[in-house]
């Protein structure tokens, strides 16, 4: 048996594990957002679930970037929102390496060599990467959006106090006089 029949015969196994510690992060709102899967009714569990499923699929059976980098940035833009440290957004990521190493560590040593765990999470560290460079570009996005409503609110608090000149009253204002 191969490494890679190894982790596919176990898949199922080791995506229930991570989706379930997934979600315990979320503490008290977990159970709402376990509760029901289903497109329509949570779309946010359906596509967190989808997410898992194939970005472990791609990391067991054929790993590319094409494949895995829309999860990841999709996951990376829905944990930027959440005003989570970016140490808690990625977690997901180290427990899948836990999980792994927890489940089946002791035999895929003993069986496959310290080798073969070593490549899994060096893969594991590479989708880490990525998906930071994902989680910053949207937390600098949300801080651009952020800053820039800041800067609407106030002009427009100054303007109705009348301590801005409106320029384009003042040209309607003329152009009447004329």
């Amino acid at each position: 048996m191969s490494f890679k029949t190894f982790l596919e015969s176990r898949s199922v196994e080791i995506l229930n594990h991570w989706i379930r510690t997934f979600w315990e992060s979320f503490g008290e709102s977990a159970p709402f957002f376990r509760k029901e899967i289903d497109q329509f009714t949570n779309p946010f569990g359906y596509y967190i679930e989808e997410a898992f499923r194939e970005i472990l699929q791609t990391l067991i059976v054929d790993f590319s970037w094409e494949r895995v980098d829309p999860y990841l940035e999709k996951l990376a833009q829905i944990r930027s929102v959440q005003e989570t440290l970016p140490s808690q957004a990625a977690k997901f990521l180290l427990d899948l390496k836990k999980i792994l190493r927890e489940l089946y560590g002791d035999q895929i040593i003993e069986e496959f060599g310290f080798g073969s765990l070593l490549e899994w999470e060096d893969k594991i560290n590479c989708l880490l990467i990525r998906f930071m460079d994902f989680y910053q570009k949207y937390r600098e996005r949300l801080y651009e959006v952020r800053l820039e409503e800041f800067k609407r609110n106030n002009y427009l608090l100054l303007k109705r106090a009348g301590l801005i000149w409106d320029e384009e009253k003042d040209k309607f204002f003329d152009n009447k006089k004329h």
